[in-house]
């Protein structure tokens, strides 16, 4: 298998540029997670204390979760940190282990893309027909949705690069 040093520069150039990407929305996510934490905790000192619940800590927390997942959700494919079941594969010998990772990498690759397109096709939808969320805390849909295709998007090409530079890639971040 080549090396990375073997990649042609552009390659290294756009696979570099979506690892920046990646750990942006990763450190968005966690920012995401605090906002989640904040809002429950006021929430909950807000009702039981003050006897004043919000009308935004639910729909704000519910809304910072599709963030929070979608964006999060490419850092852990490019770590190949998903949840996976490799019972066959740890129990396969070696050069049939290989095929079934590569096996199971084009399906997921595929399922992301496959996902993407609907999803891409779902949030120009609501944003053509001016779909918005329910209130109090009322947003355009596709503001909220807009974050899954690009979840789904970047995951599947972690599994295609995961494919192309296996085992390299897959080892060098887990380590």
């Amino acid at each position: 298998m080549p090396s990375k040093t073997d990649k042609p520069a552009w390659w290294r150039a756009c696979t570099a540029a979506h690892d920046r990407v990646t750990r942006a929305g990763f450190a968005l996510a966690m920012a995401m997670l605090l906002v989640i934490v904040v809002s429950y905790c006021y929430e909950i000192v807000s009702r039981y204390a003050f006897d004043a619940p919000t009308l935004w800590a639910s729909p704000l927390v519910s809304y910072s979760l599709v963030v929070l997942i979608f964006l999060a959700m490419p850092e852990l494919s490019r770590g190949a940190s998903h949840i996976a079941i490799n019972v066959l594969i740890d129990a396969a010998p070696p050069a049939l282990a290989q095929w079934m990772r590569a096996s199971v990498r084009v399906v997921a690759a595929g399922a992301c893309f496959l996902a993407t397109w609907f999803c891409v096709d779902e949030s120009l939808r609501q944003y053509a027909s001016d779909i918005w969320t329910s209130p109090p805390f009322a947003l355009p849909k596709w503001t909220v949705s807009m974050f899954i295709p690009y979840g789904m998007a970047s995951s599947g090409l972690y599994f295609l690069r995961h494919l192309i530079d296996e085992p390299a890639a897959v080892l060098e971040v887990q380590t």
